[in-house]
């Protein structure tokens, strides 16, 4: 758990790192984090597109470990977007749990 004044940069030095060193595992993390922040900050649309490429990108890299928190941090902002049916219904949703709950 970060304190909630630490978010910001670390999770921008995590995107920067990505830009100029490639994708790794937290990658997805860093979009999400990001894109969590720009909803809460009033940018709903913006923040949801953020956290649909982490998504995108946790599935095409096909890494698990990180999925229950990033899932976590997805559901709140597609509530604002999404119908929430939809957001129950998604493929990934149960594999999230069972990730979150075993890990």
């Amino acid at each position: 758990q970060m304190s909630p004044e630490a978010v910001l940069p670390i999770v921008e030095k995590m995107i920067q790192l990505s830009l100029s060193h490639g994708l790794s595992p937290v990658t997805p993390i860093g979009l999400a984090y990001f894109g969590s922040y720009t909803a809460k900050i009033g940018h709903i649309e913006e923040g949801y597109r953020y956290v649909k490429f982490s998504l995108t990108l946790l599935q095409k890299m096909g890494s698990i470990e990180n999925l229950g928190e990033i899932y976590g941090m997805a559901t709140q902002i597609k509530c604002f977007v999404e119908p929430v049916q939809a957001v129950c219904e998604h493929p990934h949703f149960n594999n999230a749990y069972i990730a979150a709950m075993t890990s």
